[in-house]
C-alpha cells in the first residue's frame, strides 16, 4: 500500500505502508493516480504504474516484487511501453529484472 500524506511510519494493521510523493515522480504518476479506479476507497493503479514506482524505490524487495510480478503474468510489453514513454532510464534494470523472471 502506498500513501502520499505525510507522517512516516505508517502502519495499517501491522503493515508498512510506504510514503511517495506523486509530484516528485513525475506528473505521469499524478496523471495515473487521477484516473486510477478505487477498491474499497484506495486506487489500484495500472501494473505499469506500480512497477515503476518499484523501481524508482531501488529496494532490493521492490526490485523483486518486480520480478515476481512479471512470473505471475505481468504485461511486460505494456511495463516497456510506459517505461519509454516516462522513465527510460529505468529500461535497464527492468530487462535484468525481466531476464531473471525467465530462470
Amino acid at each position: 500500500m502506498v500513501t502520499f500524506k505525510a507522517g512516516v511510519p505508517i502502519e495499517v494493521e501491522g503493515i508498512r505502508i510506504d510514503y511517495l510523493s506523486p509530484t516528485a515522480l513525475g506528473s505521469h504518476l499524478e496523471a495515473a493516480l487521477a484516473s486510477a479506479p478505487k477498491s474499497l476507497g484506495l486506487s489500484v493503479v495500472p501494473i505499469e504504474v506500480l512497477v515503476y514506482m518499484k523501481l524508482v524505490a531501488r529496494r532490493r524487495k521492490d526490485l523483486q516484487d518486480v520480478v515476481e510480478l512479471l512470473r505471475a503474468g505481468a504485461d511486460a510489453k505494456r511495463v516497456r511501453e510506459y517505461l519509454q514513454k516516462h522513465a527510460p532510464d529505468h529500461l535497464e534494470t527492468f530487462e535484468e529484472l525481466y531476464q531473471e523472471s525467465l530462470e
